[in-house]
């Protein structure tokens, strides 16, 4: 296992990642900073970064390289925005850095920014025909997907915080002054041609204007968990919000529910160019992305050091199970027994497969909770997938998953009306069908010496027979499966019947 930190200087803020990646090319953060420091906003009126927040960046720095160092990392890898090549001093100020720090920073340029940006949201949601928004600092830049391969791309030369500032929206908004901001944006999106060839199925949004609008729709409706990666709202809501924070002034701002002071002074120069682009191009379904350019050079550094990400999930649930230390091979054996009796029982539960993902992360990742206590290691293991940041899950699925996994023993183990507004009643019926069909393979495979070597599942009118081939006697493990077969049928609506040859 490898420490590597990463820093990105962006128009806006500089940021600082520190993260340990395993020998298979899975990653976990363990440090994280950013300082809101607004580089570029000195190139509005200028065409030099202030020796301030130079001084201010260095800090940083500072700090982060000395956790680098009592933190025996490996690599440290630097990036910055291609806007701040715009400053006449941005060689002085990367050469200051390499001195004191003796750190290289790579220049990105808008396309590599694009590149990055695609590979952090594709590696992290699963996505094929939609339109990425990366609202940055002092650039945007607009990315459309087809079949999951960029078609076409563009960046357009306004940001949240050059917008901001060159229209005055930071504190009390004049009349003239936003039917400009809003003018500047329409005429830019108007001479893209691309732009309105296609529909899109959703809105992927990036940046400090994305996650902004996603904790504040979080508080109105009172969201029941925190987490903003895959977050969905549909565009009224981002209108309603645009609409809302535009007739406010700063110190108004700053006392909406969940929108921190720092990002107060920008919100309305970054939705007034979100907002525009939703009416644009009309499209209802809106995704927050909390993985962007930042996420896409770690993916990037992985790819090219540790192979390919093939598959989103995949590649999350064997990172934590090699992070937790979870048997591999057991795991997988309780999940091919769950997912065969789930596909052979289709007739019976009629949950199609939309259910898989939620299926394969709960079996898997059934006994993670271990890792905390082995008693009540089941509730350990509800909040351990609510909270690992896996990705290439929709909230439902990691909310379904989490309940199978926590109920598979025990129903009603967690509180699930907390969730109610995020799944539904058909989840409800899909976390007991699946839960006891966890609990069975679980029952089945406890030894870990995978005695059985095939299973055969018939369906009749009255009963659900299993029928076990195995070498050895696996009497016990029956006997313990058929204490909970009046669930079974409960759910089933059919007798459990399980025999060996």
């Amino acid at each position: 296992m490898n420490k590597i930190g990463v820093i990105y200087i962006g128009a806006n803020s500089v940021k600082f990642t520190l993260m340990n990646v395993l020998d298979s090319g899975y990653y976990k953060i363990i440090d994280e900073s950013s300082s809101d420091i607004k580089l570029a906003q000195d190139l509005i009126n200028s065409d030099k970064i202030s020796e301030q927040k130079i001084n201010d960046t260095l800090s940083n720095f500072r700090s982060f390289k000395s956790l680098c160092k009592i933190s025996y990392v490996k690599d440290t890898i630097a990036v910055s925005t291609s806007t701040l090549n715009k400053a006449s001093n941005y060689e002085y100020f990367i050469n200051l850095i390499k001195r004191e720090f003796d750190i290289d920073v790579t220049l990105l340029s808008d396309e590599d920014e694009i590149n990055c940006t695609y590979l952090g949201v594709t590696k992290s949601i699963y996505t094929s025909n939609s339109l990425i928004v990366d609202i940055c600092g002092a650039c945007t830049h607009l990315t459309a997907l087809k079949d999951g391969q960029i078609e076409n791309s563009v960046t357009l030369p306004f940001g949240s915080l050059s917008h901001t500032y060159e229209y005055h929206l930071d504190d009390r908004i004049l009349y003239d002054d936003l039917k400009n901001s809003i003018l500047v944006v329409q005429t830019a999106l108007d001479e893209i041609d691309w732009l309105h060839k296609y529909t899109y199925d959703s809105i992927i949004a990036v940046g400090g204007t994305a996650r902004a609008i996603c904790k504040i729709d979080r508080a109105k409706k009172r969201y029941p968990f925190d987490i903003l990666h895959n977050y969905r709202l549909i565009s009224q809501d981002v209108h309603q919000i645009y609409n809302s924070l535009k007739c406010n002034d700063y110190n108004q701002r700053i006392k909406v529910e969940a929108l921190s002071p720092e990002r107060a002074d920008l919100i309305v120069g970054g939705l007034t160019i979100f907002d525009t682009i939703i009416k644009t191009v009309n499209c209802e379904d809106i995704i927050i992305s909390g993985r962007g350019l930042r996420e896409g050079f770690i993916f990037s550094y992985i790819e090219n050091n540790y192979g390919p990400i093939k598959d989103i999930l995949d590649y999350n649930l064997n990172g934590i199970i090699d992070y937790l230390h979870i048997n591999k091979e057991h795991a997988y054996r309780v999940f091919n027994m769950t997912y065969k009796l789930f596909n052979n029982l289709k007739s019976l539960h009629r949950l199609g497969t939309s259910y898989d993902n939620a299926l394969k992360t709960a079996a898997l990742l059934n006994n993670s909770g271990i890792s905390v206590d082995y008693y009540h290691h089941n509730i350990h293991s509800f909040y351990v997938i609510l909270h690992s940041n896996i990705n290439g899950l929709s909230h439902k699925e990691l909310v379904v998953s989490a309940a199978i996994a926590a109920n598979h023993k025990n129903k009603n183990t967690v509180p699930l009306p907390a969730f109610f507004s995020i799944i539904s009643k058909l989840d409800l019926k899909a976390i007991d069908a699946i839960g006891i069909l966890l609990s069975i393979s679980e029952t089945l495979h406890k030894s870990l010496e995978n005695p059985i070597e095939s299973m055969n599942i018939d369906v009749t009118d009255e009963f659900v027979l299993i029928t076990l081939s195995s070498d050895v006697n696996i009497s016990f493990e029956i006997n313990k499966v058929l204490r909970i077969k009046h669930k079974f049928k409960e759910i089933y609506h059919r007798e459990l019947k399980i025999e060996q040859i």
